[in-house]
């Protein structure tokens, strides 16, 4: 599950904010690549897109996974109870029926193995198509992308194997900020009751260095190294490769809900490493050269992650996003659940790394796809910010790390006479 714990790691050394292991950029965030479409200076999140500003709707990728993500959605639609809320797309408000009759239609298209020129057609005949404004309203969207980490570690303490991940404690109080009062839609805080009041829970300083768990029967697993500990907690979930060679799956269960410093930046900021050519593995090393500095780099990022552990585990089913079902490797997406529901359709392009099947990054290409709108982020806010999930193994390791850049996003609804008794 996406939720708060996907966290950038380095783009925060450029002034941007984020919640995936991302690396160091530029003071600013990069160029946009060439817009095929602008909306016009406005407060709404998604407007109509006009027809002169239509994208072409090319996949890029097999629709294999498409398909697998949509018939997830067709669960989520499913188990949907009632009084489930209606969104604003654009002046059109489109209700959780509206969404699964578009998702039906989009599997009768996948299935029918549509050529590239009907895939195209059928989409404009029978979708209306929103653009998201953007960061600054003409359609300027910064996309990232996360990942679910393959991670060496053991279910027993001992040997190389020293630092705990935690399961969720029976003291985390988790609230809703909507229940209380509209204007927090989509809003949740966590902490611990103390002296009647709801406080901050632990830190990590606290928890990893002070021991305030230790003892009490929440340890899961553990790891060799506090690096492969920070990128499970930044990715919310991630595959064990344990020492008798099963694997299994450490899945998000909470966070504290701090507030987020990526250990990278912390590096910079301390006067560790410089900004300039920093990358995961020089952090990395760092801390192995310099066990000294780790507590304080490490204790910089106050934010916890709590998990839980399943096991045997299904190797192709990605984690549990926040609509509660699976997420699908390069088809699902996280956004900001105040204005876009979950089950949404959506339509990306931006310019990409281009990585190989063993994760080496060829150069970079536009990327243009249909995705599933499955998961939320604590830093995905607003109608600017799209997560990419990349799925697991080296090459999506690689694109998570790379993929930092701007393009355009849309969403797309039935056509209300398509729609029929939906409505």
């Amino acid at each position: 599950m996406k939720r708060s714990a996907l966290i950038v790691l380095a783009v925060s050394l450029a002034g941007c904010a984020t919640e995936t292991i991302k690396t160091p950029g530029t003071a600013e965030c990069p160029p946009c690549p060439a817009a095929i479409s602008t909306v016009a200076a406005q407060a709404l999140p998604l407007s109509l897109a006009a027809p002169e500003n239509m994208p072409v709707f090319s996949d890029m990728d097999d629709l294999g996974p498409l398909l697998k993500a949509a018939k997830l959605n067709r669960a989520y639609f499913n188990g949907l109870k009632g009084g489930a809320q209606a969104y604003a797309f654009g002046e059109r408000t489109v209700k959780p029926a509206e969404l699964a009759a578009a998702n039906e239609e989009l599997i009768r298209i996948i299935e029918s193995s549509p050529t590239a020129q009907d895939l195209d057609r059928m989409i404009k005949e029978r979708f209306d198509t929103y653009q998201m404004a953007g960061r600054d309203s003409t359609g300027t969207v910064v996309f990232s992308s996360y990942y679910e980490p393959t991670l060496e570690a053991s279910l027993k303490k001992g040997g190389k194997y020293k630092y705990p991940i935690y399961a969720r404690p029976d003291d985390l109080i988790s609230v809703n900020l909507e229940d209380f009062n509209d204007k927090f839609k989509g809003e949740k805080i966590t902490g611990r009751a103390k002296g009647g009041n709801l406080v901050p829970y632990f830190t990590r300083e606290e928890i990893d260095f002070g021991g305030v768990l230790k003892g009490k029967g929440l340890e899961l697993a553990w790891f060799a190294n506090r690096a492969d500990l920070m990128d499970l907690h930044i990715e919310g979930s991630g595959r064990l490769a344990l020492p008798d060679g099963r694997i299994i799956k450490a899945r998000f269960a909470s966070t504290n809900s701090l507030p987020f410093k990526g250990w990278l930046t912390a590096l910079v900021e301390s006067g560790a490493l410089p900004r300039e050519g920093l990358s995961h593995e020089k952090g990395r090393q760092y801390l192995i050269d310099h066990p000294a500095k780790e507590r304080k780099v490490m204790s910089a990022n106050r934010r916890y992650t709590f998990f839980k552990i399943e096991q045997p585990a299904d190797p192709e089913e990605g984690p549990t996003g926040t609509y509660g079902l699976p997420l699908t490797g390069w088809r699902s997406v996280a956004v900001d659940n105040s204005i876009i529901p979950m089950g949404a359709i959506g339509f990306m392009r931006v310019n990409a790394p281009d990585v190989d099947a063993e994760g080496e990054l060829i150069g970079r290409r536009l990327d243009s796809r249909f995705v599933l709108c499955q998961d939320t982020g604590g830093a995905i806010k607003g109608p600017g910010r799209v997560d990419f999930f990349s799925g697991n193994g080296k090459k999506a390791r690689t694109f998570a790390f790379k993929l930092w850049d701007q393009g355009q996003f849309y969403l797309l609804v039935l056509k209300k006479e398509k729609a029929g008794g939906t409505l």
